[in-house]
């Protein structure tokens, strides 16, 4: 019976003790950092769930000689409004396969600070590349997929859209 009771308190402190050091105490800044790391553990599931549960058809879209296609998505907590925004999401891709242009300008800055052997040059260069799409009619366009998934309380929403290429958007194509 001593040994029965002996073995349960120890394995009740031991417990107690591996509660403690488990669990910092609320308030204090350990328990703030591991809040802050699960928060941020949940953050890159989602992230990693949303790209695993990308249809392949929207990753690996088809070719063809007679048709343009694009995948759009979109998310909202309203169905209607993700559907809305992954068909603009595709046209918006179509039109820019159709008629957009592309612009690029450098700009370098040097600047000097202080005077004889204290001066300091400082040299900052940026990049800027502008993609302007213009109007496109995109006419004759059809829905080939749809895939709506749920993530969170929000819808997800994946269309693929088909833009045969005639002879009269060839010419709009080939322009």
């Amino acid at each position: 019976m001593k040994h029965l009771f002996l073995f349960s308190s120890i394995i009740f402190l031991s417990g107690m003790l591996s509660a403690c050091v488990t669990s910092p105490k609320p308030g204090s800044p350990e328990a703030a950092i591991k809040i802050a790391q699960e928060v941020k553990e949940e953050k890159e599931e989602a992230v990693e769930q949303i790209v695993s549960d990308i249809p392949d058809w929207c990753l690996n879209m088809p070719s063809s000689n007679s048709a343009l296609y694009a995948c759009g998505d979109g998310n909202s907590l309203n169905l209607s409004m993700a559907r809305t925004s992954a068909n603009l999401s595709a046209k918006r891709q179509l039109a820019d396969m159709i008629d957009s242009e592309v612009s690029s300008r450098m700009e370098d800055f040097l600047s000097s600070v202080g005077t004889g052997s204290n001066e300091q040059i400082k040299q900052e260069s940026k990049i800027i590349t502008k993609n302007v799409i213009k109007e496109a009619k995109l006419s004759g366009y059809k829905q080939v997929q749809a895939e709506a998934q749920n993530i969170g309380s929000k819808y997800h929403i994946y269309i693929l859209l088909e833009y045969p290429i005639g002879q009269a958007n060839q010419a709009l194509v080939n322009q």
